[in-house]
């Protein structure tokens, strides 16, 4: 960026880089090109367009000549944000400076009036192997002067670009996961590169700097998303095995879909801040639909408080500690609406009745019995908020959701089950977030990525959300009020929700249940005879890459002999990667319903090692020759956990005969 001077004009012919004037560039032929743009703008970003049109132009001036390109002056600071002297030319340094590689997702700090990244788009995404491009702009008002300097029709209309204009910051974190969501965009995160002008960061630093943080937390997130131990996966499948009786014998979330709509319901969680206002649930059970998590139930049976639904979530077994040594009278209508990847341990020790919701995971989808799948995130408490978004409820109602320590030392509520201060998050409170009385609060990176996932949560839903909490941290998209506020604007006649439940969930008939259970019987038959040929696959690939490792090793070692070994290297990286080929097409029902749950901690983050390895080497083809030597880890560890998930069927199979119905 440049201050205005005055200068004399030189003439300076258009870089190869970008098209021609008459094309892309408007000089004293404007409207036409913000006529163009907008229409396309209006088709790919409807909500964009409407706020362009209403945004003026006035802390900048588009600066045109008759022998250069369009400049873009910030008044403020009077400053040009293209060197004035030759505004192409100064594109092509600037990014040239960056020393761009394997840039596969290309994030635009700033737009400016386009001209870097048509740049990028038409001269390096070939030499870059660019998948996305993902352009940040803050400004509105650069935004438009960019739509009426430039023919920007490819770019809007492009599916592999994407335009975030005029974000709030608070806003950038729901906006950037569900972008990395979108084909697992977040695979390319380490070969993601900020692509930027020094201009933008003049003008709004902070801003980029935050959206570059709020990208790689979301991927990150993301990743945690899809879990990071294969075992623990492994624990969630075989669990869900173990509970097969459970799932066919029970009726399924999907009976109470939209039963609510309308309908208040409050979410109880265990943090500190419930002993503030855990009272007020006293006489609200036929004019609210209670949901609690699993940490809450004994809390709030001993004060004579009986939720409707109860969630639970974890794989752990100390989950039976919260439910254990109650009596069937005290929860004879209280629904324990518990994922099934909860171990058998924890549906035994329940005596209430059971409700099963199915997390979004393709193993449901795999078994083929339907109950209802969520978008569950990370903690019961997000369970709870999606069961009662699910069954239409608003406004939804926090209580005790404080995802943040105390500011006296508290991490739990008065009667937790595992105790009010437990240690392992008074040892890891190294966060500081925003609370709900704006002032600082304490918090752990667990927490942390539960409020954040409660912002995703909000972000999709349509319906009003009240935090009253009383305490804890702040959840973006949640309206902050105590909870006798929200009791007496939003809880008003009873609508019983223990009759709309019990009435909904009578349609439900176990008639079908031996049918389910011959079906499962032989989808384990079939899956088991595939995991079979899957393992055989793991074995011919890991003898592949044995076969060519020395040659392979000698290329790393020696470059010069690549040139010998180039000829043949597409043909024996066609060999090697065969197997895995196979075993993610000829056995897609297998390898992704049912295996790919338990794979996917690995293969992600496997795969975006393979993504980020060319970054490595300045020849492409020795990026492959790496590459191709790492699937032997691949081949290995998918191998070893095929067996061990053929180990579970077998057993699987062998408690299903046994229990069979007669």
């Amino acid at each position: 960026m440049k201050k205005k001077k005055k200068s004399k004009k030189k003439s300076m012919p258009y870089t190869k880089a970008l098209p021609s004037s008459s094309s892309n560039i408007a000089f004293k032929k404007e409207q036409p090109i913000y006529l163009r743009n907008m229409q396309a703008l209006q088709k790919y970003y409807p909500e964009l367009a409407e706020r362009i049109k209403t945004t003026d132009i006035k802390n900048y001036e588009i600066v045109t000549t008759a022998d250069k390109p369009p400049n873009l002056l910030a008044k403020k600071e009077n400053l040009y944000y293209y060197d004035p002297t030759d505004p192409m030319k100064d594109v092509q340094e600037q990014i040239a400076a960056l020393k761009l590689k394997n840039t596969r997702l290309a994030v635009f700090l700033g737009f400016g009036l386009g001209y870097e990244t048509l740049y990028f788009a038409q001269e390096m995404v070939q030499e870059q192997n660019t998948n996305y491009l993902l352009i940040i702009e803050k400004d509105p008002e650069i935004f438009k002067a960019a739509l009426k300097t430039t023919n920007l029709e490819t770019l809007l209309n492009n599916p592999r670009a994407r335009f975030m204009v005029g974000l709030p910051e608070e806003k950038l974190y729901t906006e950037l996961r569900n972008y990395l969501a979108e084909n697992s965009r977040f695979m390319l995160l380490k070969a993601m590169k900020p692509v930027y002008h020094p201009s933008s960061l003049k003008l709004h630093k902070d801003y980029y700097l935050e959206a570059l943080k709020q990208l790689r937390e979301s991927g990150t997130h993301q990743v945690i998303h899809f879990g990071n131990d294969p075992h623990d996966s492994l624990i969630g499948v075989q669990n869900m095995l173990d509970n097969l009786h459970e799932i066919i014998f029970n009726p399924g979330i999907n009976l109470l879909y939209n039963k609510f709509k309308g309908r208040p319901a409050v979410v109880v969680a265990t943090g500190p801040s419930l002993n503030k206002n855990k009272h007020l649930l006293k006489g609200l059970e036929d004019k609210a639909l209670i949901i609690s998590v699993d940490a809450s139930l004994k809390i709030l049976l001993e004060m004579g408080v009986r939720p409707h639904l109860v969630t639970s979530l974890e794989r752990v077994p100390a989950v039976v500690k919260l439910i254990e040594g109650l009596k069937k009278e005290e929860v004879k209508d209280v629904y324990f609406a518990a994922c099934p990847v909860v171990r058998n341990e924890v549906y035994e020790a329940y005596p209430g009745p059971r409700i099963i919701v199915y997390r979004n995971f393709d193993h449901f989808k795999w078994l083929g019995i339907d109950r209802g799948i969520l978008n569950i995130q990370l903690s019961a408490g997000n369970m709870a908020f999606k069961i009662a978004e699910a069954l239409g409820c608003d406004p939804i109602i926090l209580i005790g959701q404080d995802l943040a320590l105390s500011r006296d030392g508290y991490t739990h509520a008065s009667g937790a089950v595992l105790g009010e201060k437990q240690r392992a998050f008074l040892n890891n409170a190294n966060l500081e977030v925003l609370g709900n009385d704006g002032q600082p609060i304490r918090t752990t990176k667990t927490l942390y990525s539960f409020l954040k996932a409660y912002e995703m949560d909000l972000a999709g839903y349509t319906g009003t959300c009240i935090n009253s909490t009383e305490g804890g941290a702040f959840i973006i998209g949640s309206k902050v009020m105590t909870f006798q506020e929200a009791i007496e604007k939003y809880i008003e006649e009873p609508f019983y929700p223990l009759e709309i439940i019990k009435n909904s969930i009578s349609l439900f008939t176990s008639a079908r249940a031996e049918s389910d259970f011959r079906n499962v019987l032989e989808l384990i038959v079939k899956t088991s005879a595939e995991m079979e040929k899957v393992i055989e696959n793991c074995k011919e690939g890991l003898r592949l890459v044995e076969q060519y490792r020395v040659e392979l090793q000698d290329c790393l070692s020696n470059p010069q002999r690549m040139d010998l070994f180039r000829p043949k290297i597409q043909r024996v990286s066609n060999e090697i990667l065969a197997p895995k080929q196979r075993n993610i097409k000829d056995y897609h029902q297998t390898f992704q319903l049912f295996f790919m749950h338990i794979l996917q901690s690995f293969n992600i983050k496997f795969e975006m090692e393979m993504i980020a390895i060319p970054e490595k080497h300045d020849d492409r083809d020795m990026a492959t020759v790496e590459i191709l030597l790492r699937h032997h880890e691949w081949y290995s560890v998918v191998g070893d956990l095929a067996q061990i998930c053929l180990n579970t069927l077998h057993k699987a199979r062998a408690k299903l005969e046994k229990n069979m119905p007669a």
